[in-house]
């Protein structure tokens, strides 16, 4: 329950511009109710007649209102830029800003609140109210917050900002993972090449993209489940996701599927937005190449994070009953974070050295169980890559490199 809600506040734009808004309705009905038990403690300075509230009021709504059409612009001119200069995937990073999200919510309380003491201003008992004076305080923080916001905006749309963001997002997922290795919530075993038992079949209730796998469910639970997908993994309704070795409750859904993929349990999501970014860089269109190799070593830096980990599927167990969760290898990662970039760069050194170095980093802290698909993504590019038709010095630079990421010393 707690990763479903998790999720649900990742991928929201709205929950928290709600909680503002339901503020102002709150901070409303304190001011109008409660307002005249504070007189003798705050300055008078902030008390108004009704009259004179109400233009202080109308004014600043009037002003908030300005603000918030030129936020609103702002927005659609970065979205525009995320969507076709980065990636459509990375949209979503801007809309759960926090900045943007805080922003948008102080103008909505504040809009709120003045709307609700326009109209409930003139049934107040006193003579002067406070309704006035905190919109003023309001309003203020709310051209702080558009100053902040500004800068927000100017640092968000910085190719280099975005693929930082995307390197922590994924170190954070991996992150939570290791610490629930360290912690026994979770083992990593081998791959099974046959499954144990084709009991009762789960079946995918829904189109869409295995967002996480619920295993907090499994509880004190004596049934064993088995899976056939992963997380990340694109899935039909009526696709076969796993077996329970009996029948279980149909309320139980090991899965969440969503129309959209997420990156809580799912760090080569992070991987593949890094990786279209590149291919966007290194377009025609775009015409990047720096911002394709900055990405490109990012996902390098992720993938030795990744790889500090053994080769493997996840193994949930509670003592009664082993939930076997299946996990993208790190060779299939990989090959769909290279192979495009190979198909789309072939002729430019620079970026496939690029890979040779994300390679190189990766396998610094490797665990053992990863050589193989190191020596195996290695070796596919040394047999697509058309040696014969580099000039000496190129194909020198890319000999260098890869003979560098194949002896790499791992720690």
């Amino acid at each position: 329950m707690l990763k479903r809600i998790q999720l649900m506040l990742a991928d929201s734009a709205w929950f928290i511009p709600f909680l503002y808004g339901f503020g102002g309705v709150v901070l409303t009905f304190l001011t109008q109710y409660f307002g005249g038990f504070f007189r003798e403690i705050l300055p008078e300075v902030l008390y108004l007649e009704k009259d004179s509230a109400a233009t202080v009021l109308s004014s600043s709504f009037t002003s908030l209102m300005t603000m918030m059409t030129f936020s609103f612009s702002t927005i659609l001119v970065v979205l525009t830029t995320y969507s076709s200069q980065f990636s459509p995937r990375t949209v979503n990073n801007f809309l759960t800003n926090a900045a943007a999200k805080h922003t948008l919510g102080l103008f909505i309380l504040t809009t709120v609140y003045g709307i609700t003491n326009l109209f409930l201003i003139r049934t107040a008992d006193d003579d002067a109210v406070l309704a006035s004076g905190v919109s003023v305080l309001l309003v203020v923080g709310s051209i702080w917050a558009f100053v902040k916001f500004i800068q927000t905006i100017s640092v968000s749309i910085q190719a280099e900002r975005l693929l930082s963001a995307l390197h922590r997002e994924a170190l954070s997922v991996i992150k939570s993972q290791q610490d629930a290795l360290e912690k026994d919530e979770v083992q990593i075993v081998p791959k099974r090449p046959v499954h144990p038992f084709e009991g009762h079949a789960v079946y995918a209730p829904r189109t869409g993209y295995v967002q996480l796998f619920a295993s907090e469910k499994q509880e004190s639970d004596s049934y064993h489940f088995e899976s056939v997908v992963a997380v990340g993994d694109f899935v039909a309704k009526g696709d076969l996701l796993g077996y329970w070795s009996e029948e279980v409750d149909a309320d139980i859904e090991p899965f969440q599927i969503g129309e959209v993929r997420s990156s809580i349990q799912d760090p080569a999501f992070a991987i593949e937005k890094l990786s279209e970014i590149a291919l966007k860089g290194i377009s025609p269109g775009i015409n990047d190449p720096n911002t394709a190799i900055h990405a490109i070593h990012y996902i390098g830096d992720i993938l030795r994070e990744l790889s500090r980990m053994p080769e493997g599927d996840f193994l949930f167990s509670n003592r009664s009953s082993d939930w076997h969760v299946k996990r993208k290898s790190l060779e299939t990662t990989m090959f769909e974070a290279f192979a495009p970039i190979k198909t789309y760069a072939s002729h430019d050194i620079f970026v496939i050295g690029s890979v040779f170095e994300a390679i190189r980093i990766a396998r610094l802290e490797a665990h053992p169980s990863s050589f193989e698909a190191y020596e195996g993504i290695l070796g596919y590019f040394e047999d697509v890559i058309d040696w014969d038709d580099l000039q000496e010095r190129e194909r020198a630079f890319l000999e260098n490199k890869l003979m560098q990421a194949k002896k790499v010393k791992t720690a």
